[in-house]
């Protein structure tokens, strides 16, 4: 394993046109660094090279550079210089990954290569589009956003990983791994101190109980922030924040060949209110339905527009509310995994048992104004278990294999209420009950899964392998909207069997290239709707087609790795969501899931990383993708929309992220550092709603920004101080919709700079 390596970031990449100023700034600043390790030889002093990344993609340690995947790798040592703490932070630095905010770390959308997260965020159950694993335990069913406290490794595949990730990771996987207890007592201890009066506090411990028989590692992490957005209504609440996490793992090692790891975490993450600022610009849910004729048409165009409300718009506002009620917006949850390996000779088993519970919650005002319109109670209770095993060889034949089955449950709950305000819409008395939901849902699944990788030459591997898995799935659903009431109790059945075939060739010690077809699929579902037709939806499959290369040049100072890929989906699950008024005058809003016909996702994706000395290290990533629907047909806005050809949402056509390092001795106590980062991602859509619409804040501008950051070490503590979006640049990654009087939300960029200081003990 690399916990120890130091800057060992390794995604893979493509090409741009950047303005002269991204040029300028990229030479100047930065030059492309994904965090590489200056390996010193042992027999020769002067020698440097690019550090062996070890990962765990295919259920066995290998070298990055020898597995068929296109995957981007962060070490622990990068994690930290990073200062990662959020989901969006590492696929940022994700060639064809990107994300969107919806008001909360609980709400984040994912997207890998246009493969997009639509239904993760209200569903029952949450159908996620990638295989998400925390310490070999999936997580995804409650969780897209984990924290990030003592890690590893984090490892994100990109492509189809439906053999060990599971029948949903049709758009990839993203694999988290816990530092282990050690054999040693240490620890550390951080402190960060940065701009909105925001403490991060977190502490580690490794305890070794019974020297190479047992110890433990604890770890507990606070963060505490007065927040980037100012609600200058004195009733309203805050957009004040506390995180709260704790894990604990314990090793135990009663023989060689026995290993048994246990691992506990905790979560509370509170927000004030979703965070956000309005953008003046309404959706047709709300200005045409919610609000016509309520507030003055500045425009011209006959219908009424958002309210000013004393605060304005983005980007004139970027950090001003005027809520009225106050709102409370988190997640609880807990996780618990266990994991038991053993040696036999020439073979080894594995057993992986975990469970989480988590709580999502979001209540209080959601009509984003100073009146009492609407309010909402929403909570999404979600658990998960599931117990594998598996079996592979561990020889040096050219016959490898590994094979598992894997049994799974998952249950979900939501609870949600939106009252009238005493603004009183639609005639309606304060405090009456207009949209309701009662729903209960379960999932039960299990899957045999395997894979053999044959060595053909001493050049030539081909492996073989695939998943079959059967999943059962149950809803009880009890909703009504206004004059919309429906009850639906319903079971299906989807089975699939997802093939992945891959060949290997090493063209010499240092080049290979690699060719891959797999499949991924995803269940479909039940729902209420309007439609008859839209009471259920299908599942979704697509297959990969995808050719790489991966190589060491220039005595292993310079590492390029590049993969092309095609993608051909089959009725791609995307989300909608209604609102009208009926003849009667009752209001109706309703939300689902929809199928496209058919959709397709191409592009490329390139690494470089180099060593230009032996104190300097530089990295470049670059992703170009271009995914669109082929043929799809969707209810938007009153009205079947054809939107064939459109672009697929949360897809930007290009991604780029770079960052560059130098180091040096100040002494032989001391070493210091300092380190730029830049990142951009190109215009997008991030709705399906969006797709008819043209302009702001429907599209999201292209972007990018800088990060800078001064760290000085010593073998007893570190300290760093850092500016992040230095340049202050003006973004958001999503325009998100709910009852606001204000139209549209937008969560806004900001300039934040700090202090964080370590102080490590133990480990003499």
């Amino acid at each position: 394993m690399q916990s120890s390596q130091k800057n060992s970031y390794h995604p893979e990449i493509s090409l741009r046109k950047i303005n002269q100023f991204t040029i300028s700034g990229l030479i100047a600043v930065t030059m492309g660094l994904s965090g590489t390790v200056i390996a010193q030889d042992s027999d020769m002093e002067d020698d440097f090279v690019i550090e062996e990344v070890v990962v765990t993609a295919q259920q066995r340690e290998q070298n990055l550079q020898e597995v068929p995947i296109s995957i981007a790798a962060f070490t622990s040592d990068t994690i930290d210089k990073f200062m990662f703490s959020d989901v969006g932070d590492y696929l940022i630095r994700t060639p064809n990954a990107s994300f969107s905010t919806d008001g909360s770390k609980s709400r984040r959308r994912l997207s890998i290569r246009g493969v997009t997260d639509f239904l993760a965020i209200n569903n029952t159950l949450k159908s996620s589009t990638f295989g998400f694993y925390m310490d070999g335990f999936s997580i995804a069913g409650s969780t897209a956003n984990p924290p990030i406290m003592d890690i590893e490794r984090i490892e994100i595949l990109r492509g189809p990983q439906a053999t060990y990730f599971g029948r949903n990771a049709l758009g990839g996987g993203i694999n988290i791994t816990s530092n282990k207890p050690g054999n040693e007592f240490g620890g550390s201890v951080v402190l960060d101190y940065s701009r909105f009066n925001t403490i991060d506090a977190q502490a580690i411990v490794n305890i070794p109980l019974i020297q190479d028989v047992l110890a433990i590692r604890v770890n507990a992490k606070y963060v505490e922030s007065d927040g980037n957005i100012k609600n200058i209504n004195e009733t309203g609440g805050g957009n004040d924040s506390e995180y709260k996490y704790g894990k604990a793992s314990l090793r135990w090692t009663p023989t060689e060949q026995l290993t048994f790891d246990l691992t506990i975490s905790s979560a509370s993450e509170k927000v004030g209110m979703r965070e956000g600022v309005p953008t003046g610009v309404f959706s047709t849910f709300a200005g045409g339905t919610l609000y016509a004729g309520e507030f003055p048409d500045r425009d011209g165009d006959g219908r009424s527009d958002p309210d000013i409300d004393g605060v304005g718009f983005y980007p004139d506002n970027r950090n001003r509310v005027n809520f009225n009620t106050p709102q409370k917006v988190g997640t609880d949850f807990d996780y618990i995994v266990a994991q038991l390996n053993y040696d036999f000779t020439n073979l080894l088993f594995t057993s992986i048992t975990g469970y989480i519970d988590s709580d999502f919650f979001l209540n209080g005002d959601i009509d984003g104004g100073s009146r009492d319109y609407f309010n909402e109670y929403r909570n999404i209770e979600r658990e998960s278990f599931s117990q594998e095993f598996r079996l592979q060889n561990t020889n040096d034949s050219p016959l490898q294999w590994n094979v598992g089955v894997i049994y799974s449950k998952d249950d979900g709950a939501i609870w949600n209420r939106t009252y009238i305000g005493a603004e009183e819409r639609f005639g309606l008395p304060d405090g009456f009950l207009i949209d309701g939901q009662d729903d209960t849902a379960g999932n039960e699944s299990w899957a045999v899964f395997g894979e053999v990788f044959y060595d053909v030459t001493d050049q030539l591997t081909v492996s073989a392998g695939g998943r079959y898995s059967e999943e059962t799935i149950n809803a009880n659903i009890q909703g009504f909207s206004g004059g919309f009431v429906q009850v639906l109790t319903s079971e299906d059945t989807f089975t699939n069997f997802s093939p992945r075939v891959t060949a290997l060739y090493d063209l010499n010690e240092d080049i290979n290239f690699y060719g891959t077809v797999s499949q991924g699929f995803k269940s479909g579902g039940v729902q209420i709707s309007p439609f008859p037709s839209g009471d259920s939806y299908d599942a979704e499959t697509l297959w990969n087609y995808e050719v790489g290369m991966k190589g060491d040049f220039l005595d292993n100072r310079l590492r390029l790795n590049a993969s092309l890929f095609y993608m051909d989906w089959t009725d791609l699950q995307t989300d909608f969501q209604q609102a009208g008024v009926t003849e009667d005058g009752e209001f109706i809003l309703f939300s689902g899931t929809d199928n496209a016909e058919s959709a397709t996702s191409k592009g490329a994706e390139l690494s470089l990383t180099g060593l230009i000395s032996r104190n300097f290290v530089v990295n470049f990533d670059i992703g170009y993708l271009n995914a669109k629907f082929d043929k799809f047909t969707t209810f938007i806005d009153g009205e079947n929309r054809v939107l064939d050809g459109s672009k697929i949402p949360l897809a930007p056509k290009w991604t780029l992220s770079a960052d560059a390092e130098y180091s040096f001795d100040i002494n032989a106590d001391y070493s210091a550092y300092i380190r730029g980062e830049w990142s951009f991602r190109d215009s997008t859509k991030t709705l399906i709603a969006g797709l008819i619409q043209e302009g702001f804040p429907w599209e999201v501008p292209s972007y990018d920004f800088f990060n800078l950051r001064f760290g000085l070490e010593h073998q007893k503590y570190a300290i760093v101080a850092y500016v992040e979006n230095i340049f202050d640049s003006v973004y958001y990654t999503n325009a998100y919709q709910k009852a606001f009087t204000g139209g549209l939300y937008a969560e806004p960029s900001f300039r934040t700079y700090g202090v964080r200081g370590t102080f490590f003990f133990g480990n003499d």
